[in-house]
């Protein structure tokens, strides 16, 4: 049986699993475990970016009731959001 090994296996393809991938790749070698293709991750349903409550007359209130109107709570668990 052949066996391919890695210095690195990242799990997950999503925004911090690859940014972890390309720190690793400069240190050895890399593989990317996915749970589907590539792009099958959560990240792509972010809007165009991470988001914070950190501006002036924000707060995590505010940041809350934003996120679940954009449908934050999809999954029902809005305790978890």
């Amino acid at each position: 049986m052949d066996t391919t090994r890695y210095d690195y296996i990242i799990i997950g393809s999503g925004i911090a699993g690859l940014n972890t991938a390309l720190l690793a790749a400069e240190h050895g070698s890399v593989l990317v475990v996915t749970k589907g293709r590539i792009d099958d991750c959560n990240s792509r349903y972010a809007q165009g970016g991470i988001a914070a409550a950190i501006g002036p007359g924000d707060s995590a209130t505010l940041h809350e009731r934003d996120t679940l109107d954009a449908g934050g709570d999809a999954t029902g668990a809005r305790e978890a959001t």
